[in-house]
């Protein structure tokens, strides 16, 4: 059986938006510092990854939020490596609130990148069995998002240094605040996210414009972030009014 992570945060008022609950993409950071250190205590360091002339990279995230954390909030994170094929790990998360609800929970599939040639390559045994987690040799075959049809809105953002992480690309939490920053404060501010299921395609870079497009459809919206004629990442997501 795989082994179980967890770990206590204790929500700021800067990882808060206007509405007193946790940002989408600060939420997503607090699930992926558990995973760093996740890795830590098991020796997967990321100077251990990054010393093979790897990096890990997310290829899509499924995220489920039942109810956002609210500021000052001690919430615990649990995450397991759940499973792995030759290219391919699963990852799970669990948001958890003091009295034990669920808060949110998110699937995540990870990738290993070849620094250098800036490829998929396969897995290496030695960075996955300190989790014990289940080999498989089936790849999931998770839904995917949809592109929008009918462009609602769209807007330019430049890559800044600080956007960058150590694999020297667009960090995946970007993401999140592009896609939903063009909905416009209007509609964030009556709605709150239910569902996202978000794919990246291709790496961003430094110095690039990557152009968010969206298109709404009710409670419906559909993203795409592409830079020039080059699509990078895909998103669905499900919202409720408030």
């Amino acid at each position: 059986m795989a082994q179980e992570f967890s770990e206590q945060h204790r929500v700021v008022y800067y990882d808060t938006e206007v509405t007193g609950e946790m940002g989408i993409g600060k939420l997503v950071d607090m699930m992926m510092l558990a995973s760093e250190d996740h890795s830590d205590s098991v020796g997967v360091t990321t100077k251990k990854v990054l010393g093979l002339g790897l990096g890990w990279v997310i290829t899509q995230h499924l995220l489920t939020v039942n109810r956002l954390p609210k500021n000052n909030e001690v919430v615990t994170v649990k995450t397991k490596a759940a499973s792995y094929n030759p290219y391919f790990c699963y990852r799970d998360f669990w948001v958890k609130a003091a009295d034990g609800t669920t808060l949110a929970k998110m699937h995540t599939v990870f990738v290993l990148m070849d620094q250098e040639k800036r490829k998929i390559t396969r897995i290496v045994p030695e960075l996955v069995e300190p989790f014990e987690s289940e080999f498989t040799k089936k790849i999931e075959r998770n839904r995917l998002p949809k592109a929008p049809q009918t462009i609602t809105a769209r807007h330019d953002y430049g890559v800044r240094f600080m956007d960058i992480d150590s694999n020297h690309h667009v960090n995946n939490v970007h993401y999140f605040d592009w896609m939903l920053d063009v909905l416009g404060a209007d509609f964030l501010i009556k709605h709150r996210l239910k569902e996202m299921n978000i794919q990246y395609k291709q790496e961003v870079r430094y110095g690039q414009v990557a152009t968010s497009e969206v298109e709404i459809s009710g409670l419906t919206t559909n993203h795409q972030i592409k830079v020039g004629s080059e699509l990078s990442c895909l998103a669905t997501c499900q919202w409720e009014e408030r």
